[in-house]
């Protein structure tokens, strides 16, 4: 597979272990984005002539392609393209919220600052914790616990699919399950298990991801929804979200283009029928990797507080700093990630506030590249240990 990405042909000397922070890119992605750009550049669902027309079709299709990827009937009615995860899971928060006094939220305890951000500006007071065990996941007794003694009209959980600083991967099926007893809302950031792993989103009342994650274009991302959540206006309304607008009032469409406002990235939308084909074709090949390096990522790391189950792995540093390690490792054209890993409470209790180290694979890491990886950063803490 890696021979599908040029980056590797274009720099063969560097090793890139940051693949949880953002993928490197698919041939076909950028081959369709100079394409967009260079034959086919209108806008989508407004020209009425045959340039637009490619567009629309391209849009459709890419929403189609997710719907057979993922499994799911209506794509059109449940996929909303935007500009990242970020903000799938504001608009998320903001629907799930909006003229809602009486609420409470259930955050996993291994969140991106994305999931939990949003909700500190609705109130600290409506925000719940749930622990995380010992082996990384999600503590669902935990969980189940605070639902019972939470007397708010309104609750929602809000949790990772997998966790980016543990690289666990949390019960779905148990949540799901969960949220139907206690008629909760479901929030889902799917960024770290897209494509990494087999998961049924289904009856999730939101789930977001980001395509720089999935070999795809920056600036683009989904948030699927359950179809009840059309009846609802749009957090941003503008012309994508309208059929009709007059002086008093406006209609808007009855699918998820509602939640859509002015012009999507077209250049990033067009790039995804293609890769979505790569996807589909390559799913088991890119899981079963995946685990292959994950079995050996275990087995070279120390420090780690968590055994990974999938794509990362993180460890606390023996000697030194995380800024240092990672700048030496650069220096050897080893790519990788140092600091609070957009987790920092978490990070910040794991390591004793000196931040973890991250190294994270896709489909085109090699296992050889992995064991370079550990092999410099062992060398790393010798070479600093003798300044200490």
């Amino acid at each position: 597979m890696r021979n599908r990405f040029p980056f590797f042909e274009l720099n063969p000397d560097i090793i890139y272990l940051d693949s949880a922070a953002t993928s490197q890119t698919l041939d076909t992605v950028i081959q369709s984005s100079n394409d967009f750009l260079l034959n086919h550049k209108a806008n989508a669902h407004r020209s009425g002539h045959s340039m637009g027309a490619w567009v629309d079709e391209q849009y459709h299709s890419a929403k189609t392609k997710i719907g057979e990827w993922l499994g799911i009937n209506d794509p059109d009615k449940r996929i909303v393209f935007n500009s990242g995860a970020t903000q799938g899971l504001y608009d998320a928060i903001q629907l799930a919220t909006r003229d809602q006094d009486d609420f409470s939220v259930f955050v996993g305890g291994d969140f991106h600052h994305s999931l939990a951000l949003p909700f500190h500006s609705t109130g600290y007071n409506h925000c719940h914790y749930i622990k995380i065990t010992d082996s990384g996941v999600l503590d669902l007794s935990h969980l189940e616990e605070l639902l019972r003694n939470d007397t708010s009209k309104v609750k929602i959980i809000a949790i990772t699919a997998v966790g980016n600083v543990t690289g666990t991967i949390n019960n779905l099926e148990k949540i799901r399950y969960i949220s139907k007893q206690f008629n909760a809302i479901t929030i889902i950031d799917a960024c770290q298990s897209m494509g990494k792993i087999h998961h049924n989103y289904d009856n999730f009342d939101f789930v977001a991801w980001s395509w720089h994650k999935v070999y795809g274009p920056q600036g683009l991302g989904c948030l699927m929804i359950d179809p009840r959540w059309l009846d609802c206006s749009p957090v941003r309304p503008g012309g994508g979200s309208i059929t009709s607008v007059s002086y008093e009032t406006q209609t808007y469409v009855d699918n998820a283009q509602k939640f859509e406002s002015g012009t999507p990235n077209l250049q990033a939308i067009v790039t995804l029928p293609h890769l979505l084909d790569w996807l589909i074709v390559h799913q088991e090949q890119i899981i079963n990797h995946d685990q292959e390096l994950t079995k050996l990522a275990n087995s070279l790391c120390k420090n780690n507080p968590y055994t990974s189950e999938t794509g990362l792995i993180t460890m606390v540093p023996e000697v030194g700093t995380v800024e240092d390690i990672a700048l030496l490792l650069d220096a050897n054209k080893i790519m990788l990630r140092g600091g609070n890993l957009c987790a920092e409470p978490l990070v910040r209790n794991v390591s004793a506030d000196s931040g973890l180290l991250r190294i994270s694979w896709g489909a085109y890491t090699t296992a050889e590249e992995i064991e370079i990886a550990f092999k410099k950063i062992g060398e790393t803490y010798e070479r600093i240990s003798r300044f200490i």
